[in-house]
């Protein structure tokens, strides 16, 4: 996961600056990038803070706004931050193609907006994901290495002598035990979350009672002595 992203919000309606900031949040979280958020409640306030030097990567702006409108402001901001992603957040949709004049990223419509933010985000999103994969070793029982991606790893689950590694594109088997896979691979942030199953905790989607549901849908048993552990895991990775 890349080191934070910084945000930049406008919107004058104070009441649903602190919604915006969370569902953005959340949404950029759920595709594995950390954001560092900062709102506004006026473009004059957050033109103070860029004249101080401050640079945000990403502009969410809303575009009926007094004084000075997000659009007026967007070109504000590109001549300060030429590269600046903008991305206009508007109840207007009249306003969509005035602001192809300052070539913003996307459009999120108000009436729509769980739906056009998470479009926006997911598209965002592979821009900032870091594309050089982690590797790691882990070893069998012979002292034998195979290297496998962090990040394309699921979960690994015992069986009789031997472990399976259960990745994105299939899996194979090492004999060895599952402890000792967990002392290899705990500080990668892999948590055991069932006698037999140990689960990349970046790949894990929710948390429902007695299971662990993966970001592709799989759902994997959790032990009940497991459970306290692994959400306070999980809140703290998310």
């Amino acid at each position: 996961m890349r080191e934070n992203i910084t945000v930049a919000i406008c919107d004058d309606e104070k009441t649903i600056l602190p919604y915006l900031a969370r569902r953005i949040y959340e949404v950029f979280q759920k595709y594995h990038v950390c954001v560092a958020a900062e709102e506004y409640d006026s473009p004059i306030q957050m033109w103070r803070k860029l004249q101080t030097g401050k640079e945000y990567e990403i502009y969410f702006l809303d575009i009926d706004m007094p004084r000075i409108n997000g659009l007026e402001f967007a070109k504000l901001i590109l001549q300060h931050q030429p590269k600046a992603v903008l991305v206009f957040v508007s109840g207007k949709e009249e306003y969509v193609f005035q602001s192809f004049q300052v070539h913003p990223f996307s459009f999120i419509r108000k009436n729509k907006f769980d739906e056009d933010l998470e479009w926006t985000i997911r598209s965002l999103s592979s821009q900032y994901q870091n594309t050089e994969k982690k590797m790691c070793k882990i070893f069998d029982e012979l002292g034998h290495s195979f290297e496998i991606s962090i990040e394309d790893t699921l979960y690994l689950e015992a069986k009789d002598k031997y472990v399976n590694i259960v990745t994105k594109n299939g899996g194979f088997f090492i004999r060895n035990t599952l402890s000792e896979m967990e002392k290899m691979l705990e500080k990668y942030h892999f948590i055991r979350i069932h006698k037999s199953f140990l689960v990349n905790l970046c790949m894990i989607y929710a948390i429902k009672y007695n299971k662990v549901i993966l970001d592709g849908g799989q759902e994997l048993p959790l032990s009940r002595n497991k459970v306290t552990e692994v959400k306070r895991k999980f809140c703290q990775e998310s």
